[in-house]
Parts: structure tokens; C-alpha cells; sequence
């Protein structure tokens, strides 16, 4: 039987995260940039300390700083213990610069009457601003650039594979960057050649970047921007249109990626043979995914032969 062993699908889930903006500083759904966070004293935004200090500590008669914890509005935080002295805040993650990335944790206003995992969620000022309408213990994943809205996702134990009572993923992110904060969210499974995530826009990719970590397929939100067709070079793991993934140039027909290392390739059903991707070029075959999971050993993808 035809591998995947050398196929890498490429650059990682990098994209979904829990801040975004255009590099304009316009708001962006959650695989953008961030703006930086003001204080304010409008409703539902913070007053008090500036988000972007510390906080928590106090001053002894020497006039150094003693840690006590985080309290306060902006006061650093731990996202999986959520402990904010506050109970009328939550532990979220949150970006002060445009950099995609998560600074860290901050302790920020919980909603009287929060939104729950699975329901329609918004975000306030910028994707990012860890100012949401989401419960405690969960977060808004932004699938609309333009209203900044989205689903609630809860936090999860990065340790446990599953969450969910065995039902979701454990998809820890912005684990492969250096100084970020890793944000571990349950995700919703899903089939790839189905493409079968709700809501309906959202896409179905590969759970891990690498293919040692391969073990099956989740749902995350649609690009900002328009997805990349077959052949397009892509660089991010939620790029290409629902049904293709990015993959390494290298097993692609000679000149398809259009001189890029990577680019949009397609899914397609072991079960059904080498057909459908002949269809799209002669020299394809479906070539299998290797998830060690038993529930995906009909996934391939449209590749050339090894």
C-alpha cells in the first residue's frame, strides 16, 4: 500500500489562535494579528489598572514589590487553573502587540450572563483583547473578521489527548513558538473527505504538524481571507479550501506549486481508489494518511507515488 510517511503536511496549526488583526490594526477573525488594548471605561471594557502592567502585587516598608497573586483587572493569570482572585473575572489569553502570538494570561470581565461551549459568541475591541462573551474556563474562537464573532471553545488539559468525555480533541497552540503562551482548546472531530464540521464554513484539517503526530482531523475556523484553490501555495494549515490540505511541493506533479515548497493538494478515499486523482492530474494516486487511528485508515491524499 501506498505511504504518506514523507508527506508532511505543511507549517503547523500556527493559524488558530486566540488573538488577530490585520496588519492595518482593523479587527480580523482568529488567525490574524492583534491591535494593543487601551483602557477605557466604556461598558464592558476595563477600567482600573492598565492591562498591559502586571499587577497583584503589594509593597512592603522597604518599598519592594511582593508577589501575591493575580487580582485585579490585567493581572497575570495561569489559563488552566482560572485563578483570577476576582469572580467576576476569568483567565484568558492575550496579546498586547500585532504578532499573532499570545503574550500570556490575563484576568479579564466575565459576562453576567455568558455565552457556553458550542453557542455564538463576540469579541470585544479586537480578536485578542480577551474581552468576550464566553464563560469561564473558555474562549471565543473568532470565525468572523468583520463582526468579531465566533463559537465558544473551552480550554482543555494539554496531557489528555481527548476532552470532551472522549468526544473532542485536546489541540494545544502556538506550542512550537518560543515565548508563547500555549493555548490548549477542545476541538471539535471531524472527517476530511466529508468535510463535515459545523458550523458548515468551518474547515477540516490534520490535528498535528508533523506526521509523527498525526492522529486524526479538526474543526477550525476559515481563513480571513479567501481560501487557496488546488496547486495555490499555501504556508498555513487552515489556508487551502475545505477538501484540500497544504502539502510539500515535492509530491506534487513537477511545476504545480507554481515555484512555492508547498501548496493545495486534495483529500481523497482509499476505499475508492486512484481515480479521482487521476482525474485531477495523470500522475496522482491516493496515497494514505498513516493516521494511527483506525477511524481515519481510508484518509489519503492526491500525491505522487513514493
Amino acid at each position: 500500500m501506498r505511504r504518506l510517511a514523507s508527506i508532511p503536511w505543511a507549517l503547523g496549526l500556527l493559524v488558530l489562535g486566540c488573538n488577530g488583526s490585520g496588519s492595518d490594526g482593523t479587527s480580523s477573525d482568529s488567525n490574524d494579528d492583534t491591535t494593543t488594548a487601551g483602557t477605557t471605561t466604556e461598558a464592558g471594557t476595563f477600567s482600573g489598572p492598565d492591562p498591559t502592567t502586571t499587577g497583584g502585587g503589594d509593597t512592603t516598608d522597604e518599598g519592594l514589590d511582593v508577589d501575591t497573586g493575580p487580582v485585579g483587572p490585567g493581572a497575570e493569570c495561569i489559563l488552566e487553573d482560572n485563578d483570577c482572585s476576582d469572580p467576576a473575572q476569568k483567565c484568558m489569553p492575550w496579546s498586547e502587540n500585532a504578532d499573532r502570538v499570545p503574550d500570556g494570561a490575563r484576568c479579564c470581565p466575565l459576562q453576567d450572563t455568558p455565552d457556553l461551549v458550542g453557542e455564538r459568541c463576540a469579541v470585544e475591541e479586537y480578536d485578542g483583547s480577551c474581552l468576550d462573551s464566553c464563560d469561564e474556563n473558555m474562549m471565543c474562537l473568532v470565525d468572523d473578521s468583520t463582526g468579531l464573532g465566533g463559537l465558544c471553545r473551552a480550554f482543555c488539559d494539554p496531557s489528555s489527548p481527548t476532552c470532551n468525555e472522549g468526544q473532542g480533541t485536546c489541540k494545544s497552540f502556538f506550542e512550537l513558538i518560543p515565548g508563547a503562551l500555549t493555548v490548549p482548546l477542545c476541538m471539535d472531530r471531524c472527517d476530511p473527505v466529508l468535510q463535515d464540521c459545523s458550523p458548515g464554513s468551518w474547515h477540516c484539517i490534520p490535528d498535528s504538524p508533523t506526521p509523527a503526530g498525526q492522529s486524526g482531523f479538526i474543526c477550525v475556523p476559515p481563513p480571513p481571507e479567501e481560501p487557496l484553490g488546488l496547486f495555490e501555495p499555501c504556508g498555513l494549515a487552515n489556508d487551502c479550501e475545505q477538501g484540500l490540505v497544504c502539502l510539500l511541493a515535492s509530491r506534487m506533479p513537477a511545476g504545480s506549486c507554481q515555484g512555492s515548497n508547498t501548496c493545495c493538494g486534495s483529500y481523497c478515499d482509499l476505499t475508492e481508489g486512484d481515480a479521482p486523482c487521476q482525474a485531477i492530474d495523470p500522475e496522482l494516486t491516493c496515497v494514505d494518511w498513516m493516521s494511527p487511528d483506525p477511524t481515519w485508515s481510508d484518509v489519503g491524499v492526491c500525491a505522487l507515488p513514493a
